[in-house]
Formats: structure tokens, C-alpha cells, sequence
């Protein structure tokens, strides 16, 4: 009997080690619908593969920093005027999304979808890390029906 029952107990403990042990690598992959964009961010400036979006679409954005500092990723809507005054914490209000702390030779990702109301509209990728968007660290895409 104790012999069934400590088999028993090994046996569970034996399955739910495995299962522990089992699933999802972490790594991330792109929504099955998703349109792949590649971004190079670089001193100073954003390269991007598509400058063209559709509101309801949704973009994988593999985001590559190829400069010799940190950068940071940010789709923001047009800038009217002098945004270097702002703080960064109003600034990070006003994004659409981000990634940021992408050090020089890493790559991040980011899956946004432009919604139906950026229809018509002219939004920046940018990174404000200081005196980066100064320099011209800025890029106008298009969202467009």
C-alpha cells in the first residue's frame, strides 16, 4: 500500500514537473495578419520600410538600433509646434505607443494598429531622447483609408 501510494506521488509530482517545464519559448512573434515594418534607428535618424499605413491593420514593428547610443522608439501624433519644452513624462502621455532604452546593437518589437480615427492623419515616429529629436531624429508616415 505504501509502496502504490509513494509511486503514486512521484508519479504526479513527475507530471506536473514536466508540464512546468513545457510551453511557450518567451519569444515573440508577430499576430498572423500582421504587416512586418522594419525600423533602423541610428544618430540621427529613423529609416523605415513603410511610410504608408491603414487604420485597422495591424504592423509588426521589428525595431533595430544600429547607432552607438541609446534610442527610443515613439509613434506620436504631428507635432504643431515646439515639443522640446514638454516633459518627457506629458510627452510619453501623448504617444500612441513606444518602446524605449533600445541600447545600440538590440532589437525590440512592437504590434500597434493604427485606429480608424488616425484616418487622414500625418504621425511621427520619433525618439526624444534629448536633443535626438532636435537633430532630426524624426520621421512623417501617413495613415490613409
Amino acid at each position: 500500500m505504501k509502496y502504490r501510494l509513494g509511486l503514486s506521488l512521484l508519479f504526479g509530482l513527475l507530471i506536473m514537473v514536466l508540464a512546468a517545464c513545457g510551453g511557450n519559448t518567451g519569444a515573440t512573434s508577430a499576430p498572423t495578419d500582421a504587416q512586418t515594418v522594419d525600423v533602423k534607428l541610428s544618430e540621427f535618424s529613423i529609416d523605415v520600410s513603410e511610410k504608408n499605413y491603414t487604420p485597422g491593420k495591424t504592423y509588426h514593428f521589428v525595431i533595430t538600433n544600429n547607432g552607438n547610443t541609446s534610442h527610443e522608439f515613439m509613434i506620436m501624433p504631428k507635432s504643431e509646434g515646439n515639443m522640446s519644452g514638454m516633459s518627457m513624462e506629458h510627452m510619453d502621455s501623448m504617444a500612441l505607443a513606444m518602446v524605449d532604452d533600445i541600447q545600440p546593437g538590440e532589437t525590440k518589437t512592437l504590434d500597434y494598429t493604427f485606429t480608424t480615427s488616425a484616418a487622414n492623419t500625418q504621425p511621427e515616429f520619433a525618439c526624444y531622447i534629448a536633443g535626438h529629436y532636435e537633430a532630426g531624429m524624426k520621421q512623417t508616415v501617413s495613415v490613409k483609408q
